[in-house]
């Protein structure tokens, strides 16, 4: 385990990369958003940052939803372990429940939320696997990542002016679990579930086609193109 010793204190470099990632995240996210008005931008951000927040702490706190027994027998368990996959679903499904509720009870646009989120989320996640290519194994799982992060952020960036557009949002998730799919399959093979594929794979393809439903019939609709 890499870690970086300050006097007692050991810090692993996953959590420094994973704090770089949201970092930079949160600046991209910020130079894509930079159209909005001050009066949108800003609340927007913030909410944003406070359900990241409380994801998090749901995340390493989510121990106790899943291992209460564990907890129960030894409390100083809660300061070494975390949640795992199951917490990181756990911390995804209440933060977006609570975007929806602030949607709903403000009148705010789910849209513009969903694709600020996608943002941050996609390019720290990028950020993330390229700092991975340099400081851990399995370079070419990360640089496949890093690669799909910078296409589907290089697609945000040119429909910078479609935040409020379902169509785009769309079209961005559908590359997005596409191109985690086809990375994923460089990767070590993980548990498998159904013919060969993990759980995260089987997650990714769902939404692949979800999505690819979804945008035939928007075109349909819309009449939009494929741009």
């Amino acid at each position: 385990m890499q870690v970086i010793m300050l006097g007692p204190l050991m810090i692993k470099y996953s959590l420094i990369m994973l704090i770089i990632a949201v970092a930079a995240g949160y600046l991209i996210t910020l130079f894509r958003t930079r159209q909005l008005g001050s009066d949108i931008r800003k609340p927007l951000m913030d909410d944003l940052m406070t359900t990241l927040l409380i994801g998090i702490l749901v995340w390493k706190f989510s121990t106790l939803v899943f291992d209460f027994q564990t907890v129960i027998h030894s409390p100083q368990s809660l300061l070494y372990y975390s949640g795992g996959t199951q917490g990181v679903l756990l911390a995804v499904v209440i933060g977006i429940l609570i975007l929806t509720y602030k949607c709903i009870k403000h009148n705010k646009s789910w849209v513009l939320y969903a694709n600020t989120a996608l943002t941050w989320f996609i390019s720290g996640y990028g950020i993330l696997n390229l700092l991975r290519v340099f400081l851990e194994d399995g370079w070419i799982h990360s640089l496949g990542n890093a690669m799909i992060a910078a296409a589907v952020i290089l697609y945000l960036f040119r429909h910078k002016n479609q935040m409020y557009s379902v169509y785009h949002l769309n079209v961005s998730v559908m590359w997005t679990a596409i191109g985690l799919f086809a990375a994923s399959l460089l990767g070590e093979a993980g548990d498998e579930l159904w013919f060969g594929l993990s759980g995260m794979q089987l997650i990714l393809l769902f939404v692949s086609f979800l999505s690819l439903i979804i945008k035939v019939i928007l075109e349909k609709r819309n009449g939009l193109s494929r741009n």
